[in-house]
């Protein structure tokens, strides 16, 4: 069901989960966004040690800090105060939003949730569970945010998502996998072409999506979502990088490496990806970034 303006505006409100100060960050020609899957943050494990955890802490945040983001989009994120802690390593970086997804077998919180943190002045910042579809109904959900673009009434969308994984113990449970991380993507898009013309009608100059989608165009899977995301308007970053200068997910004893990560853009030209190593100490995945050139406009009146 579509949502209609009013009942949007509604929604969006009880959804909000933090507005960040509105204090510009520093203004720049180009917004670096860095996506990162960063395995379990903070230990690496489910049940880690306090001293597991403040080991893992210590080496993201010196790993952030030589990144140097406008824009973190993160997945596997324990808490608030974890990421908050994190962020707190690189000046003017302030967390916006953590989602707090329950666990669909006990209903307690699940200690991998979705975070952005952002330099940019943040006018919302929500997280929000996937809808029951027709036949499925997705695990986890979104967490997004509202940036605006410094002397600009303008906003950039960003989105940060973390899909169903591959576990399957057959081809029954594999094409269920496929199967949701479509219906994921699918009402994804449906979610940001309302927040363009509906909330923030006319103020969009672009949307970003990241995060660990789980799949890959490289005929390992049998979903369609990069397909869909680029026949809904997107911009594949990975889209001219050689598989081996993208294998985002560092792979194990089992399975070879492999992109599971990826940054999507709308409207902000066909910027290209690029993959930074990191430590593998910090997290099975690897981090990478998008530098995106900010649309040149005017700060005008709004209603």
């Amino acid at each position: 069901m579509r949502l209609t303006p009013l009942r949007l505006v509604i929604f969006a409100a009880a959804a909000l989960v933090f507005i960040a100060p509105a204090t510009a960050a520093e203004a720049s020609s180009t917004i670096k966004v860095v996506c990162w899957n960063i395995e379990w943050f903070p230990g690496k494990f489910r049940a880690a040690t306090p001293d597991q955890a403040a080991a893992h802490m210590k080496l993201v945040q010196s790993a952030i800090r030589d990144i140097n983001p406008d824009v973190l989009l993160a997945q596997e994120v324990g808490s608030w105060q974890a990421f908050a802690d994190l962020v707190s390593a690189v000046p003017g970086l302030q967390p916006a939003v953590v989602s707090a997804f329950s666990s669909e077998q006990t209903g307690e919180y699940w200690p991998q949730q979705l975070a952005i943190g952002t330099k940019l002045p943040v006018l919302a910042a929500w997280s929000e569970p996937w809808k029951a579809g027709e036949t499925i109904t997705p695990r986890r959900g979104f967490s997004a945010i509202a940036a605006q673009l410094p002397d600009s009434n303008q906003v950039i969308l960003f989105y940060s998502v973390h899909l169903k994984s591959n576990r399957s113990n057959n081809d029954a449970e594999a094409q269920l996998n496929f199967d949701t991380r479509d219906e994921s993507v699918r009402q994804l898009l449906q979610h940001a072409n309302e927040m363009e013309s509906v909330m923030f009608k006319d103020r969009v100059a672009g949307v970003v999506v990241g995060g660990d989608f789980n799949t890959n165009n490289d005929g390992q899977f049998g979903d369609s979502v990069i397909r869909t995301m680029e026949e809904g308007g997107f911009h594949n970053a990975w889209e001219k990088t050689p598989r081996a200068e993208r294998l985002t997910w560092r792979g194990d004893e089992r399975f070879e490496a492999t992109t599971f990560d990826f940054m999507f853009t709308k409207g902000l030209g066909t910027p290209q990806a690029k993959l930074l190593e990191g430590s593998g100490d910090c997290s099975d995945h690897r981090p990478f970034v998008l530098e995106i050139d900010t649309p040149k406009t005017t700060r005008t009146s709004t209603p």
